[in-house]
């Protein structure tokens, strides 16, 4: 489930540069009821309480215009699928996926011969908030949560 909703955001954020908050909400509660239902409620609160960490967080990088808001609420809703002992980890994998993106994004550009325009939201970090949590759902040392 987690898959389809990252892929789902991804998909939103290249076609529109906007990643619904139907989608967002959605996500978050069935990971919620998921990570509780399948791993107990002490999961379930630990993955609550990494989406409060993580939306305060992904907050304060939208303050700074770094990214929108639908790429905070997105992050933060994926974040309710893990719990807080792997805030880092999702933390890096969707930093280093978003540095993979920037790259790609930067050689479409080049090789297009279009022209990046300062202050224009060019990249739809969305895909590196997805990829990085489909690398973390797959590739977690211990195992995944909801394996």
């Amino acid at each position: 489930m987690f898959i389809v909703f990252a892929l789902t955001g991804a998909v939103y954020d290249i076609r529109e540069r906007r990643i619904p908050n139907w989608l967002n909400a959605a996500m978050l509660v069935t990971g919620l009821v998921l990570v509780t239902a399948l791993t107990g409620w002490q999961d379930g609160l630990s993955a609550l309480g990494h989406f409060a960490a993580a939306l305060v967080g992904a907050m304060v990088i939208f303050a700074l215009k770094l990214w929108g808001g639908g790429d905070a609420k997105f992050y933060a809703a994926s974040a309710g699928w893990f719990p807080i002992k792997a805030a880092l980890g999702l933390f890096v994998s969707v930093a280093a996926a978003g540095l993979i993106v920037a790259i790609v994004w930067l050689l479409f550009y080049k090789l297009t011969g279009r022209k990046l325009k300062r202050g224009d939201k060019v990249m739809p970090y969305g895909v590196a908030i997805a990829a990085g949590g489909i690398i973390m759902m797959l590739f977690r040392p211990d195992g995944g949560l909801l394996t």
